[in-house]
């Protein structure tokens, strides 16, 4: 012990020596210490304090951008940048068990056209849903571009909803538009390509555009969802000969019933125009089980035209008040849809292309263009009236101009090369302003360290606030390969915080696998077991497991808790099955025991400071096993039962303190009126539901003591404190929550 007091204070006098040593010459306690040390000035603090959340703050925007070929999207907020949430779409994502777990592995396979789960996507460019041509806040689209699939995420939950396969393209465009009330959800091929999946003939290529029909229910589903669907037997794809199709929007308001979009052959571009509202009158065909309506149907009825332009385009958009599209070119044009919708009325066409697809003079209905310097890659609209803003790659500049007038209004030089631009709300008819996103896909190192050949994309935000435009943060984004983005008012979301018990999160309903309290239970036919579990702080029921070696299990698991933010993990080690569950959630996972030995699972999300006991045991009996069976009942010695009594009389004053507690909670919550608070109530309510449950298992530790059976006896008061450890955290957790409420009202 003395040796041990003699290190300790060597190695205590050792440390504060190092400290005398290195301590600065002079602390950097104030902000002209900090400036100085860091050679900032006053503009650099400026835009630190721009971006800057403080402690209880709130970003003002959500953004949403996809991940490109990691198939994943991920939620920052804007100004702060700060990255929230990765989301799977169209790739597993262990972390909240997507394409882990039955539910969400289903919704991926069942719509690839061999049954299987892609492990990647090509995700760019999103659409967020609309009312009236302005975001609703309610539901957000992708297109897989390498997988030919379109994907609808929730927005109440930020969880993907619902996958489906193009039935006619082999590639689309990785890119989305929606339309002005969200009645159509637009997908495009990219590369031509035959729709019959076993053709090789080169004159079966085809190319084409998808109307996907969206339904948004009125009324909430049981578990309160309103989930919307895609419906593909009300959906269509309009037939186009063999040309590359490009980025393309949708019109709104006076343009409404419009898609404009670039498409290339022979070296060639054009803009083709569609009237959907005409399409829809049309009688479609069926090619492979889906609607198409035919080229020909589409230009007999004169809802199609091609508008030749003298040079290639990488975007083409619809303004905000919809009177407008513009393309992103080193000349810029910018085309009138009053003209456009002119000579459609009046077939003033100037000649056909393939598939005899009318031609109208670009001259005719082009209101501008503009040379806005070398290598545009985008454009983003501000709130501003005919204000955009043009990302000019090769001169390093971001141009401000006038799309009306048709006049340059301001730049800014930058160090970096801008490609995609996103204004919050800006491909919608109420853009906002003051901040402006450019992606940096070349992600030079000015202010961020080598970490080998393969470097994160950036996203540089623009304060556009001014006239004086700047560069004030760079976000590092990881695992993504960054195109384009949109991102709509905070306000306007309305995340939810638990789901009802038993919910199936991906489609709103209850599951029939839903499990309460009580009722857990183990399900045997043949080689199928099925167990219906539960999941809350700090236990996992069925805490044992036994099956044989080949069986097909399914573990039903639902998540009791009614508490915010206390999600459950499950996983079985070794057996590669990992699954999320929020409050409330059920969701099932599914395998084949084709190893026999014993396999703990386990809580993988910390959740309380139980959260070690959140574990228990499968175990897999191998083939021929001649062992006892699961619940025989084993002699005991005399010696092990006395230990099995001493253990439960330990019990029981356990169960008695936790008791005491318990009664002390609930006392002061009823003193203090919890019921009328709705949170704290639910709170309570998961507290008496557990200590109603309990009641059995106190029923049967009493009995079997006093018939001397100590081991069933500990077995069951262990089990009744467990309920009672469920109820007193809940308990606990209300006093705090009540706690908060009441400080709030004085």
């Amino acid at each position: 012990m003395i040796h041990f007091v003699k290190r300790f204070l060597m190695v205590s006098v050792a440390f504060i020596l190092l400290a005398t040593l290195y301590q600065p010459a002079s602390g950097q306690q104030t902000l002209n210490d900090v400036k100085k040390a860091r050679g900032l000035d006053d503009a650099d603090v400026l835009s630190a304090v721009k971006t800057f959340m403080p402690r209880g703050g709130r970003d003002e925007y959500f953004a949403f951008v996809g991940t490109g070929n990691s198939g994943t999207m991920l939620v920052y907020g804007i100004p702060s940048m700060r990255i929230y949430k990765y989301v799977g779409v169209f790739s597993p994502e262990p972390w909240q068990g997507y394409g882990f777990d039955d539910e969400s592995s289903l919704m991926l396979k069942k719509n690839s056209p061999d049954n299987r789960i892609y492990k990647y996507g090509d995700m760019r460019y999103p659409a967020l849903s609309e009312t009236n041509g302005k975001y609703n806040g309610k539901y957000l689209f992708y297109s897989d571009g390498a997988n030919s699939r379109i994907a609808l995420l929730g927005l109440d939950d930020f969880e993907t909803k619902q996958v489906l396969a193009n039935p006619h393209f082999k590639n689309c465009f990785p890119g989305v538009a929606a339309t002005e009330n969200t009645e159509y959800v637009i997908q495009s091929s990219q590369y031509p390509a035959p729709w019959d999946l076993r053709s090789t003939n080169v004159s079966d290529f085809k190319s084409g555009v998808t109307f996907w029909k969206f339904h948004d229910p009125q009324e909430a589903t049981e578990s309160g969802h309103h989930i919307g669907r895609m419906i593909k037997e009300e959906s269509f794809t309009l037939e186009l000969p063999p040309f590359t199709l490009d980025y393309f929007d949708a019109g709104r308001l006076g343009s409404y019933g419009y898609v404009v979009g670039l498409a290339g052959k022979d070296g060639k571009n054009y803009i083709y125009v569609i009237d959907f509202n005409v399409l829809e009158g049309l009688n479609p065909v069926s090619v492979n089980d889906a609607p198409v309506i035919t080229l020909k149907d589409a230009v007999g009825a004169n809802a199609l035209a091609f508008i030749e332009i003298p040079a290639n385009a990488s975007k083409v958009k619809v303004t905000p008040d919809g009177k407008y599209f513009i393309t992103a070119g080193d000349e810029s044009f910018v085309f009138d849809f009053a003209k456009v919708k002119e000579a459609f009325t009046n077939k003033t066409f100037v000649g056909n292309t393939d598939g005899n697809i009318p031609l109208i003079s670009a001259d005719a209905v082009k209101h501008g263009s503009i040379n806005l310097g070398n290598g545009v890659v985008d454009f983003a609209f501000d709130y501003r009236d005919n204000v955009v803003y043009s990302s000019v790659f090769e001169d390093k500049k971001i141009v401000r101009w006038n799309y009306k007038d048709v006049k340059k209004e301001g730049d800014v030089t930058l160090t970096f090369k801008p490609g995609q631009l996103m204004i919050p709300q800006g491909l919608s008819s109420e853009p906002h302003s003051n901040y402006l996103v450019a992606v940096d896909k070349e992600g030079l190192l000015d202010n961020f360290p080598n970490v080998g050949p393969v470097r994160p994309n950036l996203q540089r935000l623009i304060d556009i606030s001014s006239d004086d435009m700047r560069d004030i943060y760079t976000m590092s984004i990881p695992q993504a390969n960054i195109y384009g983005s949109v991102a709509v008012l905070r306000t306007i979301i309305k995340p939810i915080i638990r789901y009802e018990t038993g919910t199936n999160t991906r489609t709103g309903e209850i599951s029939r696998y839903k499990t309460v309290a009580g009722k857990e239970k183990i399900e045997r036919e043949g080689n199928r077991v099925h167990i219906f579990g539960t999941m809350i702080r700090s236990h996992i029921v069925p805490e044992i497991v036994e099956v044989n070696e080949g069986d097909v299990v399914t573990f039903h698991l639902t998540n009791l808790e009614r508490a915010e933010d206390e999600t459950h993990g499950f996983t079985i080690n070794t057996y590669g099955k990992h699954g999320s569950f929020e409050p409330g959630k059920t969701a099932s996972l599914t395998f084949v025991a084709d190893r026999p030995g014993i396999f703990p699972y386990y809580c993988t999300e910390f959740c309380s400071a139980l959260h070690l006991e959140m574990e228990g045991i499968l175990l897999i009996r191998p083939k021929n096993y001649t062992g006892p069976e699961a619940g025989e009942e084993i002699a005991l010695t005399e010696e092990e039962l006395a230990e099995y009594k001493k253990n439960y009389e330990d019990k029981i004053v356990v169960v008695n303190a936790t008791q005491d507690i318990i009664n002390g909670v609930v006392q002061w919550l009823k003193e203090n009126n919890y019921q009328n608070y709705h949170y704290v109530n639910a709170l309570v309510e998961d507290a008496l539901d557990q200590l109603g449950k309990a009641t059995t298992s106190k029923e049967n530790y009493e009995r079997y003591a006093n018939e001397g059976k100590w081991r069933d006896a500990f077995l069951w008061a262990e089990q009744y404190w467990q309920y009672q450890v469920k109820a007193a955290d809940a308990g606990l957790r209300a006093k705090e929550l009540l706690t908060l409420e009441l400080e709030k009202e004085q």
